[in-house]
């Protein structure tokens, strides 16, 4: 599968490439604060808890100018959350230990430029979670949605980029009870247009 994937992905993309109209590509580099939870539709009373953070994330972006207005793009993310987990309540708490989450994401975005100084940008994502956890895997596809900001300065930009992130949207191992890694981040960055 994951062979299929990567076919599918690089096609895709050397196709967009190739009917691009505008010759402008551009490389982010960022770094971001996240909120994160860790969510499920269904609830279960009576059992423990998990609590997440100094949750961080760095990644690096490449996109395609289709247009002047409009771009694609992916790139490769980092994100870690530090978990807590505890029992269920019964007069006191019970700390039964800590654990790292950690996943590396590809985003595959659309992005949209308004006035040359605002943008949206959506899409779907597909994590891979790196590390071993208590926790359900949060490996799968998701999606991200945000919008922003940027200046530009010659080849030179830099951007601020507000976001709304749901992991393992399309779990590959699915659970009873999924508990599906939620976050409101914001990611500061720089970029170097060619």
């Amino acid at each position: 599968m994951e062979k299929t994937f990567l076919f599918t992905y690089l096609t895709l993309l050397l196709t967009s490439l190739s009917y691009s109209q505008k010759n402008t590509n551009e490389f982010q580099i960022y770094y971001g604060l996240v909120d994160t939870e860790l969510l499920n539709t269904k609830g279960l009373d009576g059992t423990g808890g998990i609590d997440l953070s100094n949750s961080f994330e760095f990644g690096v972006k490449y996109l395609r100018y289709l247009s002047d207005n409009f771009s694609i793009g992916t790139g490769i993310n980092y994100q870690y959350s530090k978990v807590t987990i505890r029992s269920n309540y019964n007069g006191i708490h019970t700390i039964y230990g800590n654990e790292d989450l950690k996943i590396i994401s590809i985003p595959f975005h659309a992005n949209y430029m308004f006035w040359n100084f605002v943008f949206i940008n959506a899409g779907p994502i597909l994590d891979i979670q790196t590390s071993s956890n208590s926790v359900d895997s949060q490996s799968g596809i998701g999606y991200a949605i945000g919008f922003g900001g940027i200046y530009r300065f010659n080849q030179i930009s830099i951007f601020i980029n507000p976001n709304f992130k749901r992991h393992a949207f399309i779990p590959f191992n699915k659970e009873s009870y999924h508990r599906k890694l939620t976050e409101l981040g914001l990611q500061l960055g720089i970029g170097y247009t060619f």
